[in-house]
């Protein structure tokens, strides 16, 4: 595991307590959480897809590029 990954389940745990902390309740704690990571999964999805598109564009770019300097 990297260094993000660390910090991200360490930012998660902190956050799971303070929740439970607050709220006095262990179940409405775990539907809370369970609605914060359904919302992180969605956002972790949409960011790998617009890097994906990102990176395709950029590669045809620079075969266009590539294309256009042997000619």
């Amino acid at each position: 595991m990297n260094k993000k990954t660390i910090l991200h389940i360490l930012f998660l745990l902190a956050l799971s307590a303070a929740l439970i902390y607050i709220t006095r309740s262990l179940l409405m704690s775990i539907g809370i959480m369970m609605l914060l990571l359904l919302i992180d999964s969605f956002l972790l999805q949409y960011d790998n897809k617009r890097r994906r598109e990102w990176e395709e564009r950029r590669r045809k770019e620079q075969e266009e590029d590539n294309s256009n300097n042997k000619s």
